[in-house]
């Protein structure tokens, strides 16, 4: 003995269909759920390497002005293109000039 058309009531079809579709809905709103999380720890991580390595550069840098006192000034004459400037505040001092003799 073979079946070989069994229909099922209109309501029937539409229950088992709609019940699909809400599961296929559901599969969806987990998967976009997780790519957002993804997403998220992502960023989390890009967020806390940079902090970290401005952190590390702002210690390294401390640590190379504690070392070497004598950097900023370094730092200013290599800056320095020769000029002074064009305009003073009357009685103030020259800027980035030495005038103390070596002793």
């Amino acid at each position: 003995m073979q079946i070989e058309n069994i229909d099922f009531s209109g309501n029937y079809e539409q229950a088992v269909e709609a019940r699909m579709e809400a599961t296929v809905k559901q599969q969806q709103a987990e998967a976009e759920a997780a790519a957002t999380r993804i997403r998220a720890d992502a960023a989390a991580y890009a967020v806390t390497a940079q902090g970290n390595a401005e952190a590390n550069a702002i210690r390294a840098r401390g640590t190379a002005l504690k070392d070497n006192p004598g950097l900023p000034g370094l730092v200013t004459a290599e800056k320095w293109d020769g000029h002074l400037p064009t305009t003073m505040v009357p009685g103030g001092a020259v800027p980035f000039l030495n005038v103390r003799g070596q002793q």
